[in-house]
């Protein structure tokens, strides 16, 4: 087991980790962040991981590709959704937000920081990019593969995702 970070020595040295610090920090962020997905998935909570999609009848029954976690989707719009993952346009004809089917595996995944950095990495304007955009920041990941999953809320233009969308 990984020592825990110093803070005393990070802030003696004017807050500047080394990349040994920054590669822990990650890690243990990473498992936190696991745990608490792994137990929202189990008790289908606010915490659970959620891929937001395009509005299907018939959304698919695996998925790869970004997603996030419900609490930051919980309550808005597709329109609202959009803005918040930084997908723009993707959603106009409403959205379907899908569940994993089992808890997901650190390898099932790599960590893409938060939504206002779009692929996890420093955004660089380019004016013919009208879809993938900086998002309001909420954390987000990228799956390595395609995982099964369960459509939870099929949703119109302008209707909440909220605990009367819910699919039972």
């Amino acid at each position: 087991m990984a020592r825990p970070l110093d803070v005393g020595a990070l802030l003696r040295r004017g807050g500047i980790m080394t990349a040994d610090e920054v590669k822990q920090l990650a890690q243990d962020l990473t498992q936190a962040k696991l745990v608490e997905m792994s137990i929202g998935s189990s008790e289908r909570s606010l915490d659970q991981p959620v891929k937001v999609i395009p509005f299907s009848n018939d959304p698919p029954a695996s998925v790869g590709g970004y997603f996030t976690q419900q609490k930051f989707i919980w309550g808005k719009t597709p329109e609202e959704m959009q803005a918040i993952l930084g997908i723009f346009g993707k959603l106009r004809e409403g959205a379907c937000v899908l569940e994993f089917a089992m808890p997901l595996d650190p390898r099932d995944f790599e960590t893409r920081a938060y939504t206002y950095l779009p692929d996890g990495k420093e955004y660089k304007p380019n004016p013919k990019e009208k879809m993938y955009l900086p998002g309001k920041g909420a954390p987000q990941w990228v799956l390595k593969g395609d995982v099964r999953a369960r459509c939870i809320a099929r949703l119109k233009p302008h209707e909440p995702f909220t605990k009367s969308t819910l699919i039972p």
